[in-house]
């Protein structure tokens, strides 16, 4: 449980935690950055889509990942960052954080 302590206080020192804002229904949704992409995390149901997780947590083989931890103590904290985005943006974020990726910038024009 050490270690994972220790890569939660990073992320949140990091400013790695994110808070997603959805306008104008006000959709909050929870996302790490992790190593190999952006996570999303349900605190409440004590979820999170990495694939560590999805391996070792459901399996057993660990308590919980770093993820939930990170985003807990940031909420205990207050220290997270808030990214304010408009609804029509929800679905395709949440496809990415699902699989575990970080969504594609937009180009611009």
């Amino acid at each position: 449980m050490t270690s994972i302590l220790v890569e939660a206080e990073n992320a949140v020192r990091a400013g790695r935690v994110r808070l997603h804002v959805f306008k104008p229904s006000g959709r909050r949704r929870w996302v790490v950055v992790g190593k190999h992409g952006e996570y999303l995390v349900l605190p409440e149901a004590g979820y999170c889509s990495c694939p560590d997780f999805f391996f070792r947590v459901m399996s057993g083989e660990k308590p919980t990942c770093y993820h939930l931890v990170a985003v807990k103590l940031a909420i205990e904290r207050k220290q997270f960052n808030i990214v304010e985005k408009d609804d029509a943006e929800h679905d395709q974020l949440m496809e990415h954080w699902l699989r575990g990726e970080a969504p594609k910038e937009k180009e611009q024009q």
